[in-house]
């Protein structure tokens, strides 16, 4: 029998209550439990969370095993939505659904990073206060390593304790636990043998009464102090004390007779836990529950889990080998019949059962299902375990064509290694190939594999040598021959790139047509963005039809990146954020976020901007996406440029250096900060910083900074027709950011030829254009006014008045005093400020609306007509159509009639008469 009290661990107890009641006060932390089997880590670690669950504490457990990749953080994820008040969507936002991928029966459908999936562990655990007690941690696998490891780091302020149960192994769990308790993010209890007297003290209490001097010296002699052991030899016949544990426990699993003998030999064939219905389907007995229930009576077993690891290594120890090896196979039939998603435990059988083949065939199926979870760890982990099972050929050609092919399911989750591990297996097998002469065709299919493990870790020219010595035709070798054309980014490759990807599109599975897809879209943008987006379109169809979960996401993204250069809109963009929140996909829901804060920016709309770019770089510095992380703090340097506000500007810009932000970001926020300064030769310097800065070909990329660089250069007279012609006549004319600035300049390059009636047209598509953005229409109507001042076109006193409303509203000095300088050169009549200038309500404001168009549609709201508003604000009915037009867009009004509907409770009052 087991004793009642824990004996001899008052220390480790004590430490382990502290530690309980840090984290109940807010620092959290992990304490290891080392020591050999049976010395009675997980004893001391439930007399722990015991205690912890009195104090409130909710406790959840997971055991490791090798044969189930991430069975400890899987159970314990479980066990926490088993209880009442589990947490919802509220608590745990974006990353419930990621939690809800690491259930067992999880569909296949959105990749995890693994840095992810760790991120929503810890606010899994965070919810409250918690216990996370992970036992046998030496048998489990890199990825649940490395979450643990992520948690190790990121606990000190919240209310969790991590408790964890290991054996001293030198493996990854030692090592970890090694690492963590030198940089003091975890604690360390190693468990040493019992003195006699607490083996004494034991005995006492299993026994209930004393035992006497010869049997407490044989069992001190015997135990050595391991407890297990002891309270073995207690529930054997201690006047003939046995020599080893493992004969007391067969005395007992005899004692109970053949056929439950039978049971637990069919359950110990498994490890300490077991699956109830697969030995219920090895047992030739129909009363296996009862059996069981006999064996718990003798304190055997524990539900569906041997009392001890050891005590199953008894019980499989005394069979011979081929009873074990048939044993373990009729195992593996069983449980791919009844349990055939448990492929690493079926691998794991029939690897013990001889079945070399059947085991690598099952890690290859498990590998790919571990890779469409996006444990792409996990993935290489039982590949290669497979390539250390087998010298065979086209075993190993299949474990290396796994690998390969699961890796472009997301670009963004790539093995930190940047493939070197699959490349070095790839090498292992063309020696076993060569060495075995095997057929061309396969080692073409090798190299086809590792060409693709090029394109998706950037190495484009050795991906291409791969290929050439590979001859593969297929679409698949299409589409990878593709990407890799693509990736060195020459103009003169485009062509070819772009034939590979279309035959790819036309004859590829789904997944390859979804792949050849993107490709072409990387190959139109930067010339035609409306047959991109069919590209883009047909790519979304694809993956919606053929349930391609991951590729729907990447192409709804690329669909909003791509509205976002032809309108400067937002919907798309927020549909791709929505069906990523909805989903779980954390870096294509940063990646939206970013996107949505640039794309804020540029329509002037500030507070949203900084909204979308503070969540998405709070969301990638937590995750280590640097790249990301840089991006985001680019969205800030570019808010504080567009305020003119130096010192923040170049604070931000430091960042971003720190965050290994290009050059060209930095230049570009920089000189569009000195246009705010009203600093144009500095402004021009910077600009000039960044056509050095851009090395690429720009027919592959987008660039923001052409378009203000013309105009500045256009309204100071230094640009003339050649360059705007150049410029208006690129690419860069699809995109309506470029195409404002462009519309500008063409203006005042009219003008200045004296061209009125063009100018005019040319100024009007440019407000036009510029109805809702920000700088387009502020910097355009700011330089434009002066020239058309000069030149006699437009209406420029009444731009220069919309551009130092906006400037002097947005707290842009410098510029709202530069317009006021020209009005008064102007002889216009100084503008009188009226006290209610910052009375626009707070909800048109966020929205862009400005002192003006509120004037406006305070009028519009009393259903005043154009013509009524122009008399009695003394504007032009063309500019008050422009201001509805502005504030239909700014508000997302179709009609004045919603326009009228949205404004009047914001406005509550009616318009002074």
């Amino acid at each position: 029998m087991r004793s009642p009290v824990l004996v001899g661990r008052d220390e480790e107890t004590s430490a382990l209550r502290a530690a309980v009641t840090q984290a109940e006060h807010g620092r959290g932390g992990a304490v290891f439990l080392v020591g050999e089997p049976g010395i009675g880590k997980s004893r001391l670690a439930s007399e722990v969370t015991g205690h912890a669950a009195q104090r409130g504490f909710r406790v959840l457990k997971g055991r490791a095993s090798r044969a189930v990749p991430m069975r400890a953080l899987c159970e314990a994820v479980l066990s926490a939505f088993r209880k009442a008040g589990a947490p919802d969507e509220k608590q745990l936002g974006a990353y419930l659904p990621v939690l809800l991928r690491m259930t067992p029966d999880a569909p296949a459908s959105v990749p995890d990073p693994a840095v992810v999936r760790a991120e929503a562990v810890l606010r899994l655990l965070t919810a409250e206060k918690t216990v996370l007690l992970l036992e046998d941690l030496h048998e489990a696998d890199g990825e649940t390593l490395a979450v643990v490891d992520y948690l190790l780091d990121n606990l000190a302020d919240e209310p969790v304790l991590v408790l964890a149960t290991a054996r001293p192994h030198p493996d990854g769990a030692q090592r970890l636990a090694d690492e963590a308790t030198a940089r003091r993010t975890a604690t360390t209890l190693r468990l040493g043998g019992l003195d006699a007297g607490e083996v004494a003290e034991l005995a006492r209490h299993c026994l209930g009464e004393p035992a006497p001097d010869d049997v407490l010296r044989h069992l001190a002699e015997v135990s050595d102090g391991v407890p297990f052991v002891v309270e073995e030899l207690v529930n054997g016949d201690l006047r003939a004390v046995p020599p080893t544990v493992a004969a007391a426990t067969v005395r007992r699993v005899d004692a109970l007779g053949a056929e439950c003998a039978e049971v637990l030999e069919a359950a110990a064939i498994f490890g300490r836990t077991f699956p109830l219905d697969v030995v219920t389907a090895l047992a030739n007995s129909a009363d296996v529950p009862m059996l069981l229930q006999e064996a718990e009576c003798a304190q055997l077993v524990h539900g569906h889990q041997f009392r001890h690891a050891l005590t199953a290594d008894a019980i499989t120890g005394r069979m011979t080998p081929a009873a074990r090896a048939a044993l373990a196979r009729r195992a593996a039939g069983a449980a791919e019949a009844l349990r055939p998603g448990e492929l690493e435990l079926i691998a794991e059988l029939w690897e013990a059962g001889g079945e070399t083949a059947k085991a690598v065939g099952c890690l290859v199926r498990a590998g790919r299902h571990a890779a469409a979870l996006g444990r792409f760890g996990t993935a290489v982990e039982l590949l290669e375990r497979g390539q250390a099972l087998t010298a065979d050929p086209d075993l190993t050609a299949d474990l290396l064509g796994a690998l390969a092919a699961v890796l472009p399911l997301a670009a963004v989750v790539v093995p930190a290694d940047n493939g070197a591990r699959a490349f070095a297996l790839g090498e292992r097998l063309q020696q076993a190939l060569t060495a075995s002469h095997a057929a061309p065709e396969r080692r073409a299919a090798v190299r086809l594999a590792q060409a693709r493990v090029a394109a998706v870790a950037g190495q484009w020219e050795r991906g291409l040598d791969l290929l050439a010595t590979a001859k593969e035709t297929c679409a698949e070798a299409d589409v990878v021959k593709a990407a890799l054309l693509l990736g060195l980014n020459q103009l003169d490759l485009l062509p070819k790139a772009r034939a590979l990807a279309e035959r790819a599109a036309a004859t590829g599975t789904p997944e390859i047509v979804c792949e050849a897809l993107e490709v072409l879209t990387r190959c139109t943008r930067g010339q035609d963005l409306a047959e991109a987006r069919q590209h883009i379109q047909r790519w979304l169809h694809t993956a919606e039809q053929h349930g391609l979960a991951a590729w729907r996401l990447r192409a709804l993204l690329e669909l909003g990146i791509t509205d976002k250069y032809l309108t400067a809109g937002v919907d798309t963009l927020l549909a791709a954020r929505q069906a990523a929140l909805d989903s779980g996909a954390i870096v294509i829901l940063i990646a939206a976020d970013l996107h949505l804060g640039g794309t804020y920016l540029v329509r002037g709309e500030y507070e949203e901007s900084a909204r979308y770019g503070a969540s998405a770089g709070e969301a990638a510095e937590k995750l280590g996406l640097h790249a990301l992380k840089s991006l985001a703090v680019a969205i800030e340097a570019g808010i504080a440029a567009m305020h003119g506000d130096r010192k923040a500007t170049d604070k931000a810009l430091a960042r971003l250096r720190d965050h290994g932000g290009s050059e060209e970001i930095w230049s570009y926020s920089s000189a569009v900060c000195a246009v705010m300064e009203e600093r144009y030769d500095r402004a021009l310097a910077e600009f000039d910083e960044v056509e050095k800065a851009v090395a690429e070909p720009r027919i592959l990329r987008g660039t923001f900074y052409q378009g203000p660089r013309l105009l500045v250069r256009v309204a100071l007279g230094l640009a003339g027709r050649p360059e705007f012609d150049r410029l208006a006549e690129s690419h860069l004319s699809q995109v309506r950011l470029h195409r404002t600035y462009f519309a500008w300049s063409r203006a005042i390059l009219l003008g200045r030829e004296g061209q009125v009636a063009l100018a005019n047209a040319a100024a009007a598509e440019a407000l036009e254009l510029s109805t809702g953005l920000g700088l387009p229409r502020h910097l355009g109507l700011r330089l434009a006014g002066p020239r058309a001042l000069a030149d006699g076109w437009g209406e420029p006193l009444e731009w220069l008045r919309e551009a130092e409303e906006h400037y002097h509203q947005a707290g842009v000095p410098a510029v709202a005093a530069a317009c006021r300088a020209v009005l008064r050169e102007a002889g216009a009549p100084r503008q009188r400020r009226r006290r209610d200038h910052e009375t626009v309500p707070p909800a048109l404001r966020r929205a862009g609306v400005t002192v003006r168009e509120y004037e406006v549609l305070r009028l519009v709201v009393e259903r005043f007509g154009n013509a009524e508003i122009a008399e009695r604000l003394f504007l032009s009915p063309r500019t008050v159509e422009r201001h509805v037009a502005s504030l239909k867009a700014r508000t997302g009004r179709q009609s004045r009639a919603d326009l009228i509907t949205h404004a009047r409770p914001l406005i509550g009052g009616s318009a002074p008469m």
